[in-house]
């Protein structure tokens, strides 16, 4: 027989192959229709958990091309579909969101699988006047579109509570400077009482007269105290920057605070430097602030006979300053709050609770890092880095 031709059995196989293939293939158009109906049904319900979130939300592609947007986002920023899909996050609006960080920010999340949070966008937007908005935005996997990787922009609208917050700081600082006059006012009261200048005084009098004015010294400086941190807070505060010796700023404030250091029987002392250290760009005034504070809660909380040991050192682009004391240490679950407003480690300290968060402030408003560590068994170590330019 010719091999051309096939036997009956030989086609009979054919066929049931056949068969079996045009099964698969049916089956497999099942699969494909029932992943496209799973797949649709995700983007569904992601669409509607999107749509239900009050943040403004933003869907931009590896170009920063927008793909989709919530409603809440429409309704924030008062604009429409045709204005927002399809373009550049850049070419929005009057370009309120071309800021060159928030450019590097945005384009480093996909190649560099970076995220981003709190970053703050103040613009007056067209349609909806002065904003203050809280970006955040990491990378995504978009619905539908398998291994395609995008980024979800949340803009949060923070005007009214950064009003709100400036209101009550406003507030706080004048009913401060308020009490601030009547405590002077009466300061000069009770040293004219005591002096002896209005009549003799009995000495249970003038007694209790020096309580009154030793408690008014310690408000007036409560009061100070807030007055300065306001400041700080509202950002008014920025360093006075000059040639600064911060070797011989320490040892000034190692001076200043020997006296009240000398009555605990507190020793202290700076580590000696091998090698001389350079000069940097600071302000001076507000430098030895955080040096008093430094030295003044270490002494707060050392014991008598107990020791405090100031060191230097040269990091290459900063110079790190440690205070290493001998005292109670601090509790490891109140660690992250010792930098805290009004926060105090001991709820009997006499203390404002503002000392170490001016501390921060200024430290921070000079682009330097402050943090605190225990020493095991030994106390505790007060650093702060200070950049040399």
């Amino acid at each position: 027989m010719d091999d051309k031709y096939k036997t009956k059995g030989e086609l009979i196989i054919e066929l049931r192959e056949l068969r079996t293939q045009i099964k698969n293939v049916e089956e497999s158009k099942i699969v494909l229709k029932r992943a496209k109906a799973e797949i649709q049904q995700a983007r569904s319900y992601a669409e509607n958990i999107v749509e239900t979130v009050r943040e403004p939300l933003l869907v931009l592609d590896e170009d920063l091309r927008i793909v989709s947007a919530n409603r809440s986002f429409y309704q924030t920023f008062k604009v429409m579909p045709s204005e927002t899909l399809g373009r550049i996050i850049y070419d929005l609006g009057n370009r309120q969101w071309d800021i060159p960080r928030l450019r590097i920010l945005l384009e480093e999340i996909l190649p560099k699988r970076t995220h981003f949070g709190n970053f703050e966008v103040e613009h007056d937007f067209p349609a909806v006047g002065h904003k203050i908005v809280r970006l955040n935005a990491r990378q995504i996997r978009h619905v539908g579109a398998i291994g395609k990787k995008m980024i979800l922009l949340a803009a949060e609208d923070i005007t009214r509570f950064k009003r709100l917050e400036k209101e009550r700081k406003d507030f706080l600082s004048m009913f401060a400077h308020d009490m601030k006059n009547s405590v002077v006012a009466s300061q000069g009261f009770l040293s004219r009482l005591i002096s002896g200048k209005t009549g003799v005084l009995a000495k249970k009098q003038q007694k209790h007269l020096e309580i009154i004015q030793d408690e008014l010294k310690r408000l007036s400086q409560f009061i100070a105290d807030f007055l300065e941190f306001a400041r700080l807070d509202a950002k008014e505060y920025k360093p006075l920057l000059a040639p600064c010796d911060i070797e011989e700023e320490i040892k000034k404030s190692i001076e200043a605070v020997t006296l009240g250091a000398q009555q605990k029987r507190i020793t202290i002392a700076m580590e000696p430097q091998e090698t001389m250290l350079p000069m940097i760009n600071a302000d001076a005034g507000k430098i030895s602030r955080v040096l008093r504070n430094l030295l003044d809660n270490a002494i707060k909380y050392t014991g008598d006979g107990g020791a405090i040991t100031a060191k230097l050192a040269d990091r290459g682009n900063e110079i790190l300053v440690s205070f290493v004391d001998t005292g109670i240490g601090i509790p490891e679950d109140q660690m992250r709050y010792i930098f805290d407003p009004f926060y105090r480690v001991n709820r009997d300290s006499k203390g404002s609770g503002l000392g170490l968060a001016i501390a921060k402030t200024i430290i921070e408003g000079h682009g330097g890092r402050i943090w605190v560590e225990n020493v095991p068994a030994k106390g505790s170590v007060f650093s702060f880095t200070l950049p040399k330019q």
